[in-house]
């Protein structure tokens, strides 16, 4: 058994995947396949009840603040291998961010705060639904607030950027660009050459973005760099006014903002968790404890809170060099890397692996020297005195 699998079949035992079929109405793409990869540790965070009631989750005063995707190749013990031969690895895409104080979480988020792990696709839907409602929420009040009868009249300058802004949303397809958000989750599609491809999601070389693009094969594993995903589904290009949400530096407070001002000085208004806060902490694999944040909920969470040492150790291997970008499990400086389940040695441990084979046999050569430097009769000699030995002490 090579040692990529064997590492990487341990850290199976703390993921899973699960995959679930979409129909979408696109004239590219008939149909469009999601394959949504879970942590086990993951997997079972629902709140328990206290009291009879359920916990109501409140991170008011607290922030989302991305920190980057990362992928991570497994051994994948239900792949069943196809007729090119391939390996049965399969790859997670998880997301890492951190939950913060608000009144620091610009300055660097050092302390009250917890780190997570969610998988990709769960993570961009929940932001770019906040991204999506925020649009409709500014373009609604910028029709409501610069409405004018007379045509002539002079608008203001904050009217004519919301309302120009406003309307390239509503014409980019007119105008040749496609949402990219759209075109997250992992879908096929047809060449006009008849060539299979697949177009969704993938993390930049750094982790620090997220993009859509082609790929060769159905779980959108295998980027083809030649080709437009943009191109492929008949736009000039795609806009990101949307997805971008997903791979923001800044940080997002979860705290629901008042429909009006009224509401905001009423008496009784109480400050209410942004729902998008909920769903993404709840889905999370949680590491809180150590990092002393003090907002969180984890003990609520049964199967997280007896996990939590495991899921920090998870969290600390994706973000300290553990694996590559593509999701390779890497040994050591510039490591071992996997590939296709097996282990290629880089070009600093081929010259060490050389130096060794050479040594050994320099070494063998030199005892071969010696055996025929030796008097005739001395090894037999030695022998017959470990005989006697070993009789004497028989005796005795």
């Amino acid at each position: 058994m090579y040692i990529s699998t064997a590492v990487l079949t341990c850290l199976a035992g703390i993921v899973q995947a699960s995959a679930k079929k979409y129909h979408v109405s696109n004239g590219y793409t008939e149909k469009m396949q999601q394959n949504r990869i879970k942590s086990h540790l993951m997997s079972k965070a629902k709140p328990l009840r206290k009291l009879d009631e359920e916990v109501a989750i409140d991170l008011t005063g607290y922030s989302i603040l991305f920190e980057k995707c990362q992928y991570q190749k497994y051994y994948d013990v239900n792949h069943e291998d196809d007729d090119d031969g391939d390996d049965i690895l399969s790859t997670n895409k998880f997301i890492m961010f951190k939950i913060c104080n608000s009144n620091s979480c610009s300055n660097g988020c050092n302390d009250d705060y917890g780190e997570y792990v969610v998988d990709m696709d769960t993570y961009i839907e929940a932001m770019t639904q906040l991204r999506e409602d925020d649009i409709d929420n500014m373009c609604d009040q910028c029709n409501n607030d610069c409405q004018v009868e007379d045509d002539a009249a002079q608008l203001s300058d904050d009217c004519m950027a919301c309302l120009t802004e406003c309307d390239a949303y509503d014409t980019m397809e007119e105008n040749g660009y496609g949402d990219a958000s759209e075109y997250v989750e992992c879908g096929e599609i047809q060449a006009d050459d008849d060539t299979q491809y697949s177009i969704g999601a993938y993390c930049s070389s750094d982790g620090l973005k997220i993009s859509i693009g082609v790929f060769s094969d159905g779980n959108c594993h295998d980027l083809v760099e030649d080709v437009s995903a943009a191109e492929l589904l008949g736009f000039s290009n795609f806009s990101d006014h949307v997805l971008m949400q997903s791979y923001s530096s800044s940080c997002i407070s979860c705290l629901q903002e008042p429909d009006n001002d009224d509401q905001a000085q009423a008496d009784d208004y109480e400050a209410e968790t942004l729902e998008v806060c909920q769903e993404i902490y709840e889905a999370s694999g949680k590491c809180e404890t150590s990092n002393g944040f003090s907002g969180g909920y984890l003990q609520y969470y049964s199967s997280q809170s007896s996990n939590e040492e495991a899921v920090c150790s998870f969290i600390d291997s994706l973000d300290s060099g553990t694996f590559d970008q593509s999701g390779e499990i890497v040994i050591g400086d510039g490591g071992v890397r996997t590939v296709r389940g097996h282990t290629k040695a880089t070009g600093g441990q081929k010259f060490f692996l050389t130096v060794l084979i050479l040594a050994t046999g320099g070494l063998a050569g030199y005892a071969y020297i010696l055996h025929q430097k030796l008097p005739e009769g001395f090894l037999e000699g030695l022998m017959s005195q470990g005989r006697l030995m070993k009789m004497g002490g028989t005796m005795a």
